[in-house]
């Protein structure tokens, strides 16, 4: 009587399975567990904010995605699992952050066509595809990589006017920068990452300080000081305002392009032949350089800003 009881039991529970859950649930099969190696490497930035994150599965004896689902960006528990290894064959995993961004594709096809935000304060983040993997392989640790540029301004005085006695307050400097494309399409299961038809679409970025925007050439781009300037002398108020815009030529950044995953400090230098003449257009005249390095550096020139 009493394995009657069971063997009803256990009927009762299969029935309430769908078909993936018989398939790929089989008692005693091992849980597939979840990482993000980003958490745990505190110089990089890549999804460092918890962003939850989307993962793509394929397993080689199925004909659909294995795993569509987003996972919490913390604790790394997808939404709609657990999800248990197959018996038999490989699974492989492909993941991009954050989860709110929409891929697209009939398995297995998988591409996402990105577009920056008008802000541009979205960092964009793809995990290197994990394949081949078996119930063997543990953890899937994904490690992330950003997929845009990062642009940050700074202003400087020229020397001779520090040595002058001028003084440069940069307290909430915000800056203006104009691009001329904001987006394109990257597939996240296909190494090395590329970016693929980029559009035309010029745009203005405004409002803060540092940017995420679309790789592309930096030649034709401008940037512009809008405000947080102020320069004194003897504690007296010199000049307030905005700087002028400067259209970036070639030559002036490294390759003549924004790359993916570098950040680039544009350095907006007002010029020592800037104290002649009075008037609105004192301290307006400006030099540009720009410094290149990987996005989270924590020494030198390029100085971590805080992402917007």
């Amino acid at each position: 009587m009493k394995k009657i009881f069971i063997i009803a039991a256990t009927a009762m529970v299969l029935a309430g399975c769908s078909q993936t859950e018989l398939e790929h649930t089989f008692v005693g099969q091992k849980e597939i567990g979840f990482s993000n190696l980003n958490d745990k490497v505190t110089t990089r930035a890549a999804n460092d904010a918890g962003a939850n994150y989307k993962v793509y599965a394929a397993w080689s004896g199925g004909t659909a995605w294995f795993i569509n689902d987003e996972l919490n960006g913390t604790t790394n528990v997808p939404q709609n699992g657990p999800y248990y290894w197959p018996s038999t064959g490989t699974v492989d995993f492909y993941a991009y952050a954050p989860a709110t961004i929409t891929a697209t594709g009939t398995y297995p096809a998988l591409s996402i066509a990105y577009t920056v935000p008008a802000n541009a304060a979205q960092d964009f983040t793809i995990a290197a595809p994990k394949t081949g993997l078996s119930s063997s392989s543990g953890t899937v640790a994904f490690e992330f990589a950003h997929m845009l540029s990062k642009i940050s301004v700074k202003a400087t005085l020229h020397q001779d006017l520090i040595d002058a006695g001028y003084v440069l307050s940069t307290t909430g400097l915000t800056a203006s920068l104009d691009v001329q494309s904001t987006g394109g399409t990257i597939v996240p299961t296909t190494t090395p990452f590329a970016w693929t038809s980029p559009n035309a679409t010029a745009a203005t970025y405004t409002g803060a300080a540092s940017y995420m925007i679309m790789p592309q050439s930096s030649i034709g781009c401008a940037v512009q000081v809008t405000g947080g300037i102020e320069i004194t002398k003897n504690n007296v108020e010199i000049y307030s305002g905005d700087l002028s815009k400067y259209t970036i030529s070639g030559g002036n950044v490294t390759g003549d392009n924004f790359v993916m995953g570098k950040h680039y400090m544009l350095n907006l230098t007002i010029s020592e032949i800037s104290t002649g003449g009075g008037g609105e257009d004192i301290f307006n005249i400006i030099t540009f350089s720009a410094n290149v390095a990987p996005w989270d550096t924590e020494t030198g020139t390029d100085i971590p800003l805080v992402q917007p």
